[in-house]
């Protein structure tokens, strides 16, 4: 069974060469160009969209980085703080151990003069005794200034002793 092409067959086929090209020319044209604008316009935002996801990750680097060095000047700066705290800590016991022995130096010194002057008023005190007990051992009217000059002597010799 062959088809068999009459006129109807070519009137039609004309007629839809026709209204193709004449659809081409008017729409086809038209729409084929809003299609290549829009995915050209989509392409765009995706190109957009990913410089502006580069930018972000890039900015969030530099933050990261900022942050660490942030980060690190304040360890800096603590460890400087702590260093001079120690400093100052070692200089304040330095000062208060050199106050203390300076206090025991002069105390020191206070009870040398005070064990002096103690022993010098004692050496008075016996000297006086033993000037009472000789004179009433002896029971003569004696020069007490050259007594007291021999007793201070014997005292002497005898702490010396």
């Amino acid at each position: 069974m062959l088809l068999k092409f009459g006129p109807t067959f070519v009137w039609v086929f004309i007629n839809l060469m026709v209204l193709f090209l004449v659809l081409r020319w008017l729409l086809f044209g038209k729409v084929t160009q809003f299609m290549e604008n829009r995915t050209q316009t989509i392409k765009d935002a995706i190109e957009n969209a990913e410089k502006s996801k580069e930018e972000a990750v890039g900015l969030r680097k530099k933050y990261d980085e900022q942050l660490k060095a942030a980060k690190g000047e304040v360890e800096k700066i603590l460890a400087e703080a702590r260093s001079k705290a120690n400093k100052e800590y070692d200089a304040i016991l330095a000062n208060a151990k050199k106050d203390a022995e300076t206090v025991l130096v002069k105390a020191r010194q206070e009870i040398e003069r005070e064990k002096a002057e103690m022993i010098k008023e004692l050496r008075g005190q016996v000297a006086s005794l033993a000037l009472a007990a000789a004179s009433k051992v002896i029971e003569a009217n004696m020069d007490t200034e050259s007594n007291r000059k021999l007793v201070n002597k014997f005292i002497d010799e005898a702490g010396a002793a």
